[in-house]
């Protein structure tokens, strides 16, 4: 009727009633949710770009980067995420530490001194590494002309490997963007190699094992195609996987020490400590795990441009 208004039902909430909370805030994430949010948050947040606008019901990003860029035309067709962002410090830092390196040879040839002190000392351990116990271990002596190459790598995967492990940074190879680009980038240099050194003719002969019965060979050349053209996908995945991983277990123990601190029960008192220690172990595993995944990678690129080398051999 006109001049009444209906009463609500009883236990039903209106539209304009507020959420309970510490000073008229909104109510406080669950845990379920905040696992949901890290997950959101090390995955696809956008700082610039047409995923932006996709995000915006989502809490406000945790990031040190400002997200209300707008280069025009651009914004449609990049987004920059968080993984994208810190592929870039990592990058200069990889460019700074050999520019380091190399002024520091420069003082030590100047003074006559032969040993390698400091960052230098560190470079060529790096170096070393990589040109004998990857290329030349791998390839042989030609394997040095592939250094780098294979240096390069190496390098890259290890900088941003080890720049995620330092808060609040993320591993610039936690996407699959990242990982697959490099898988590419070695599929076509090792088939590249190949190509010039034996010619096209016999590289693709080289598909089809010598002895193979002449009915198996449709077969077998099917199959090593196949084969060829999954290894920038698993190139890509392990990589990916094992830095993607390993930041979302850090994230989910950092919650239970947060969530454990605001509300401190007898429960929280053993979750506590025992979250805590689980980011230290964890801490120190994706350390091993940052320098294992970038040796894994190159050994693997050396590997394929080894097979490559010595196709018209098979």
């Amino acid at each position: 009727m006109s001049g009444t208004t209906a009463e609500p039902a009883e236990g039903e909430v209106t539209a304009t009633e507020e959420v309970e909370g510490h000073g008229g805030e909104e109510q406080e994430y669950t845990l379920s949710s905040r696992i949901e949010h890290l997950n959101h948050e090390l995955s696809v947040l956008a700082l610039w770009g047409p995923l932006e606008e996709q995000q915006a019901e989502h809490a406000e990003p945790m990031s040190v980067v400002s997200s209300s860029w707008n280069l025009g035309s651009l914004a449609s067709n990049f987004t920059l995420t968080n993984y994208t962002f810190w592929m870039m410090p990592a990058v200069l830092l990889l460019v700074l530490f050999f520019m380091a390196a190399r002024s520091a040879a420069k003082v030590s040839l100047a003074k006559a001194d032969y040993v390698p002190k400091g960052i230098l000392n560190v470079a060529e351990a790096g170096v070393d590494l990589v040109r004998g116990n990857i290329c030349t271990d791998v390839m042989g002596p030609e394997g040095a002309k592939y250094f780098p190459f294979v240096g390069t790598v190496f390098f890259f995967v290890l900088f941003n490997n080890l720049l995620g492990n330092i808060p609040p940074a993320l591993p610039g190879t936690g996407t699959l963007g990242t990982t697959f680009l490099w898988g590419i980038i070695v599929f076509v240099v090792y088939n590249g190699i190949g190509i010039k050194k034996n010619g096209l003719g016999r590289y693709m002969k080289s598909f089809i094992p010598s002895g193979t019965p002449g009915a198996m060979k449709p077969l077998i050349f099917l199959l090593e195609i196949v084969s060829h053209f999954l290894r920038p996908i698993t190139l890509g995945i392990r990589l990916y996987a094992n830095m993607y991983a390993g930041h979302i277990m850090l994230g989910v123990f950092a919650i239970f020490c947060a969530v454990a601190i605001k509300n401190f029960t007898p429960v929280g008192a053993v979750v506590l400590p025992l979250s805590f220690l689980m980011q230290v172990v964890l801490r120190a595993f994706e350390l091993f795990v940052a320098v294992l995944q970038a040796y894994i990678f190159s050994i693997l690129t050396a590997v394929y441009i080894n097979g490559a080398l010595h196709a018209a051999e098979h």
